[in-house]
């Protein structure tokens, strides 16, 4: 670890690695008064076979990952958003992100999504968008998944 790096233990399981050197905003995001907003994240995929697939995920893009509000990565995580979405919209969407989440995105992807993406609705009476993602074996650039909703 350099001078310019902090790191920080959460919990046994989640460790973060703080980069301290200063860049300027070339996103679109602003953050808010007394927050800050995530533009960016690296994750490092463990795959089935055992190596490691590294894949940024650019919320400052148009990716279709804008105004995301909760990202999924367990069995756990989803059963808590199933069941928000149940109380919230509806049984019928519940079960499509449970769906989206124990299914191939398509047959013949090599395994079922890593995490899901869900955002924000434009409106207080839409359902949020959720994305099953990162269960294809590539992720072609600029092309936005469809949402699960």
């Amino acid at each position: 670890m350099t001078a310019l790096q902090k790191q920080r233990r959460v919990s046994k399981d989640i460790n973060l690695v703080y980069d301290l050197r200063e860049k300027d905003n070339l996103t679109q995001l602003t953050a808010q008064e007394d927050r800050a907003v995530i533009a960016q994240l690296k994750a490092n995929l463990v795959l089935p076979n055992n190596k490691v697939l590294t894949v940024g995920i650019d919320f400052d893009s148009t990716s279709g990952y804008h105004d995301n509000a909760i990202m999924v990565m367990d069995d756990f995580g989803v059963e808590l958003i199933a069941t928000a979405f149940e109380v919230k919209y509806g049984k019928e969407h519940a079960d499509n992100v449970r769906r989206a989440w124990n299914n191939k995105q398509t047959e013949n992807s090599p395994r079922k999504p890593s995490y899901l993406l869900v955002q924000k609705p434009g409106q207080d009476d839409q359902v949020p968008n959720v994305y099953a993602v990162c269960g294809e074996e590539r992720h072609p650039p600029k092309e936005a998944p469809a949402s699960i909703s």
